[in-house]
């Protein structure tokens, strides 16, 4: 099935979102980038994120620097319908992930997994290994290393095509930000917990929250304490509701390009 590279870009207060149509359709846009020499950097984008830089400028500026932003939170999904009067898909960094590994192995590409604990780190490799048997892991780090030279070194030796870090957010997306010029690899990609589910340290949620966009709330039933952070969901909303009411009109811009460049 032939697959239009196409995509789109619209803002949700002041953050880009990408718009993939699917899963397939976002796993084609980024191994075309690849296959073109065209650096990426790939960050996900929620509303706890989005509700965080309108007070932090300096993250603004760092979410911003990635060339695709997935609509990873249902909440993203309903604030695009609220200002732009359309429905967009959901990328979940995890499956994402899970989908361009699976693709890797495929393509003969190489990956290099960064970030998480050193038991983590090689448990969520040997997984990726026993399901993938011929998946190129041109390297691993642990999140344990604050040798950020080093780090860098061993990732560009590595000749990796994929750079997945797992440092929890929004540490990782600074860090990227940083190194980013320094990095000799063609797409990157903040992936947050990922590799604690993917090991098997954790869980991932039910089908049934997947499905409906609510693993927050299978997170915030195993996890209480989490309870603070969901605060921003509600002041998101409201944000959100405020810039609708403003506007007037649904807003209707956003940037499309036909050859599949993310602009």
């Amino acid at each position: 099935m032939l697959i239009n590279k196409a995509v789109e870009k619209i803002k949700i207060l002041s953050v880009s979102v990408t718009v993939f149509g699917s899963y397939s359709h976002a796993v084609e846009s980024i191994i075309d980038r690849i296959k073109n020499g065209q650096k990426s950097l790939c960050f996900a984008i929620n509303p706890e994120k989005i509700y965080r830089v309108q007070s932090d400028i300096e993250l603004k500026e760092v979410i911003n620097t990635a060339d695709i932003h997935i609509c990873d939170g249902v909440g993203v999904v309903i604030a695009t319908k609220i200002l732009y009067g359309r429905r967009i898909h959901r990328i979940t960094g995890i499956q994402l992930f899970c989908d361009l590994v699976a693709r890797a192995e495929k393509e003969g590409l190489k990956i290099f997994i960064l970030g998480a604990s050193p038991e983590v780190n090689k448990g969520a490799c040997e997984k990726l290994l026993a399901k993938h048997p011929n998946l190129q892991i041109a390297g691993r780090q642990n999140g344990y290393c604050s040798d950020s030279a080093t780090i860098v070194r061993m990732i560009n030796d590595s000749g990796a095509d994929m750079l997945f870090v797992a440092m929890g957010s929004p540490k990782q997306e600074f860090w990227i930000a940083e190194h980013k010029d320094a990095i000799n690899v063609p797409f990157c990609m903040s992936i947050g917990g990922t590799l604690d589910v993917v090991s098997g340290k954790t869980n991932r949620a039910p089908r049934i929250f997947r499905k409906t966009g609510t693993e927050f709330l299978y997170r915030l039933i195993r996890e209480p304490k989490r309870w603070k952070r969901q605060i921003a969901l509600p002041k998101f909303v409201l944000m959100v509701l405020k810039s609708r009411f403003l506007t007037g009109n649904r807003q209707m811009q956003y940037t499309h390009d036909n050859t599949g460049r993310l602009e």
